[in-house]
């Protein structure tokens, strides 16, 4: 296992996309500050109370959840370490994105639903991908190549884009592979040319 590229993964899904407010820990305030993208998302920039109350009780179960899972020491916090065994168990415990935890299901679908918001043709595309990539500050110089590396014989026959399952089973590959060859490690963004060794230092604990 080359466990540099495994931590890599991870760390990089850690810092961006869960940790919303880039502390290095993952905390109740980071889903609050989610619900409420997702909230403008879905209202095309408006904060509107009862749209964010659903998504506050959504991200909630999502939280007690993972918390329930993943908080190994029950400090209310989920750091860097914890993540990372969190996801190692639930790839010696399960065998695809079925299996899942429910509220991981339920997150790869509203996720899914998210990215395809903008082209709503059941699809994830290129165009969606790298509308994803801006949307997080990611580098997007290499979309095109890394897209292109993740995409199968179904995927190239849709017009090259990914079928909810297929995107599904790529997320369940980033997740859980420790194979630095894995054809699902780019689709949270392209990050082989960042610094383990900088990430590293952005890690943070309680």
């Amino acid at each position: 296992m080359d466990e540099k590229f495994f931590r890599h993964k991870h760390l990089f899904t850690f810092l961006n996309f869960w940790d919303a407010n880039k502390d290095g820990i993952l905390s109740w305030e980071d889903y609050k500050q989610h619900a409420e993208s997702y909230t403008k998302l879905q209202r095309r920039g408006k904060l509107e109370k009862e749209v964010l109350d659903r998504w506050i009780a959504i991200f909630d179960k999502w939280w007690n959840a993972l918390t329930s899972f993943a908080d190994y020491n029950k400090d209310k916090y989920v750091e860097f370490e914890e993540w990372v065994q969190f996801f190692e168990k639930m790839g010696e415990t399960t065998k695809n994105f079925q299996e899942l935890p429910d509220f991981l299901k339920t997150f790869l679908h509203l996720h899914f639903l998210a990215l395809d918001m903008h082209t709503k043709d059941g699809l994830f595309c290129l165009k969606d991908y790298k509308k994803y990539l801006s949307t997080h500050k990611i580098d997007a110089t290499k979309a095109e190549e890394c897209f292109k590396f993740m995409l199968n014989d179904e995927d190239k026959s849709n017009g090259n884009a990914m079928t909810s399952d297929r995107f599904k089973e790529l997320m369940y590959d980033f997740w859980v592979s420790k194979d630095p060859t894995t054809q699902g490690k780019y689709i949270c963004g392209p990050f082989d040319s960042l610094g383990i060794e900088d990430l590293e230092k952005q890690i943070q604990h309680k």
